[in-house]
C-alpha cells in the first residue's frame, strides 16, 4: 500500500470517527444531565467513585485493544492469516486469565475500601456494594471483548466500531429515561442496566468478527514463543493501564476522604466533559495506530516517526481548539448543560483536567511507536511510576489544607514529568533526537498556544455572558487556532500533505 492510499484510508476512517463522535457526544451530554437530575448530586458522586471503575476500564480496554492490535498488524504484515489466527487464539486465552485474576483482586480491594474507608451515608452503603458488583461484571466483559475490538481496529473497520459506539450511547440514554420512572433504588438499577450494556457490546463485537474475519476461529493452540511474547507485552500494557486506573481512582478516593461525594460529583462532571472532547481527538489518533505499527513492521522508520510527530501535534492542537473557548465560557456552559445542578468546583476542575489532557495527548502517538517495537517494560515502568506520584503529592497537599484543585494540579505536574520520561525512553528504543522532537512538536505547539490563548479575554471583556458570546468565542477561537496551527504548527511537507488530503476529500464529495 502506498503512503498516499494509506493516508487516504486514515482520512476516511477519521470521517467515520468524527460523525460517530458528534452523535455520541450529544447523546452523552444529554444523558448526563438526566442522570444527574434523577440520582441527585450525592448519589451521582457515589456512582462516580464506584462506577468510576467502569469508566476507567474503558482506558484499560483501549490499551489492551492496542496491544493485541499490535500483534495482529505485525503478523499480518510479516506472516499472513495463519499467524494472525495464532494471535487471536493466544489473546483469548490470555484475556480469560486476566479477567479472572484482575476481577478477584478488584473484588478484594473494592469491598475492603467500601466497607472500611469510603465516606458514605450509612443508608447508601448497601447500594454502593451492589453497584460495585455490577461494575466488576462490566469489567470482565470489557476484558473479554479486547481481542475482537483489536481485530476490528487491525482491519481498520471503523465504520462498524462507530455504529456500536452510537448504539451504546443510545442505550445509555434510554436507561437514563427508564430509571427516572423507576420506584426502586435508582442507583442500583442504573448500575445493573449499565452492566447489561457491556454484555450486549461484547456479543456485537464477537458476532461481527466471527462473520467477517476468517482468522477469528478459536482452537486450543500453544505457541510458546508467541504466548510468552504476548503475555509479557500484555502484562506491561496492563501494568501501564492499571496504573492509570489507580491514579484516577486514587485521586477520586483521596478527594472523597477529605471532602465527601459532592466533590467527586464535580470531578465526575469534569471527567465527562474531558471524555467527550477526548473522543474527538481519538478520531485522529485511532485510525493512525495501525499505520504506525505496519510501517514499523516493514522497517519504514522514517514514515513511522513522521506519522508520530504529525499526530502528536494534530491531537494536541485539536483538543486545544475545543478546550480554549470552553475554558473561557465554562461557567456559562455548565449552567446551560446542567441547569441549577452544577456541583461546586466543577468549572475549575474542567479547566485543570483539560490542561492535563492536552499534555497527555503528546504521549498518545509516542506510546503507539513503543507498542510497535514491542519493548514495553522500560516505558511502562518509568512513565507509570512517575504518573502514580500524583497520589502521594495530592494527599500531602490536601493533608496540609490544600483546596480540591490542588489535587488535580498534582496530576498536571506528574504528567509533564511522565512525558519527559517517555521521550527519553523513545530515544533509547528507536534513536530519535530529543532536540528534533522539541523542534518539530513542542516548539510549534507552544507558539500556537502563545499566539491564541489570550484572544477570548477581549471578547469576554466587552460582551456579557450569553449564548451569542459563546458562539462568538467558539468561532473566533477555532479560526485563530486553525490559522496559527496551519502556518506556525505545521512544517512545509505537513502542509502539503494536508492540502492533498483536503483536495482528495473535496473531489470525492463532488463526485458523490
Amino acid at each position: 500500500m502506498s503512503d498516499t492510499s494509506a493516508n487516504s484510508r486514515i482520512a476516511r476512517n477519521s470521517v467515520f470517527m468524527s460523525v460517530r463522535m458528534v452523535i455520541v457526544l450529544l447523546l452523552t451530554l444529554y444523558t448526563t444531565r438526566i442522570v444527574l437530575h434523577t440520582l441527585g448530586i450525592e448519589d451521582y458522586g457515589i456512582y462516580n467513585v464506584i462506577c468510576g471503575f467502569v469508566s476507567m476500564f474503558s482506558f484499560l480496554n483501549t490499551s489492551m485493544n492496542n496491544g493485541i492490535q499490535r500483534f495482529f498488524n505485525y503478523e499480518y504484515s510479516r506472516n499472513g492469516i495463519k499467524s494472525a489466527n495464532k494471535v487471536y487464539c493466544t489473546s483469548v486465552i490470555i484475556q480469560v486469565i486476566l479477567a479472572v485474576s484482575l476481577a478477584l483482586i478488584i473484588e478484594f480491594v473494592g469491598i475492603w475500601y467500601i466497607n472500611s474507608k469510603m465516606t458514605l451515608p450509612v443508608e447508601r452503603l448497601s447500594s454502593a456494594r451492589w453497584v460495585f458488583q455490577f461494575s466488576v461484571l462490566s469489567f470482565c466483559f470489557t476484558i473479554l471483548q479486547a481481542p475482537y475490538g483489536a481485530a476490528i481496529m487491525a482491519h481498520e473497520k471503523l465504520d462498524f466500531y462507530s455504529v456500536v459506539n452510537i448504539l451504546d450511547a443510545l442505550l445509555k440514554l434510554l436507561i437514563a429515561f427508564f430509571i427516572a420512572a423507576f420506584r426502586y433504588d435508582q442507583l442500583i438499577i442504573y448500575g445493573l442496566l449499565l452492566s447489561i450494556i457491556s454484555v450486549i457490546d461484547f456479543f456485537l463485537y464477537y458476532s461481527y468478527c466471527k462473520r467477517h474475519f476468517i482468522e477469528i476461529k478459536f482452537h486450543l493452540v500453544y505457541d510458546r514463543t508467541l504466548f510468552r511474547s504476548m503475555l509479557q507485552f500484555s502484562f506491561w500494557n496492563i501494568f501501564g493501564s492499571f496504573s492509570g486506573v489507580m491514579k484516577e481512582q486514587g485521586i477520586n478516593l483521596i478527594m472523597n476522604y477529605f471532602f465527601g461525594p459532592v466533590v467527586n460529583a464535580a470531578r465526575g462532571i469534569a471527567a465527562q466533559v474531558n471524555s467527550g472532547l477526548q473522543g474527538f481527538v481519538a478520531n485522529i489518533t485511532v485510525p493512525v495506530r495501525p499505520q504506525i505499527t505496519q510501517s514499523y513492521a516493514q522497517g519504514n522508520i522514517s514514515r513511522t516517526m513522521n506519522l508520530t510527530y504529525t499526530i502528536s501535534k494534530l491531537s494536541c492542537a485539536f483538543l486545544y481548539l475545543m478546550a480554549l473557548p470552553l475554558s473561557w465560557e465554562i461557567d456559562y456552559v455548565l449552567r446551560l448543560w446542567l441547569g441549577d445542578n452544577v456541583p461546586d468546583h466543577a468549572g475549575t476542575f474542567v479547566i485543570i483536567i483539560l490542561i492535563t489532557s492536552v499534555l497527555n495527548n503528546l504521549n498518545s502517538a509516542v506510546s503507539a511507536v513503543v507498542h510497535a517495537t514491542g519493548k514495553m517494560k522500560l516505558y511502562q515502568l518509568s512513565t507509570s511510576l512517575t504518573a502514580l506520584c500524583a497520589i502521594p503529592i495530592a494527599y500531602i497537599s490536601l493533608k496540609f489544607g490544600g483546596s480540591p484543585e490542588s489535587a488535580l494540579w498534582a496530576v498536571v505536574l506528574t504528567m509533564i514529568a511522565a512525558q519527559t520520561v517517555a521521550i527519553s525512553v523513545l530515544k533509547k528504543l528507536v534513536g530519535i533526537s530529543i532536540l528534533d522532537y522539541c523542534r518539530k512538536v513542542i516548539f510549534p505547539l507552544v507558539l500556537v498556544f502563545m499566539a491564541t490563548a489570550w484572544i477570548p479575554y477581549f471578547i469576554n471583556h466587552f460582551v456579557s455572558p450569553s449564548f451569542i458570546r459563546l458562539l462568538i468565542n467558539v468561532a473566533v477561537s477555532c479560526s485563530s487556532v486553525m490559522t496559527a496551527f496551519y502556518f506556525v504548527g505545521l512544517q512545509t511537507n505537513e502542509r502539503e500533505m494536508m492540502n492533498l488530503l483536503i483536495k482528495r476529500i473535496i473531489t470525492k464529495l463532488k463526485q458523490n
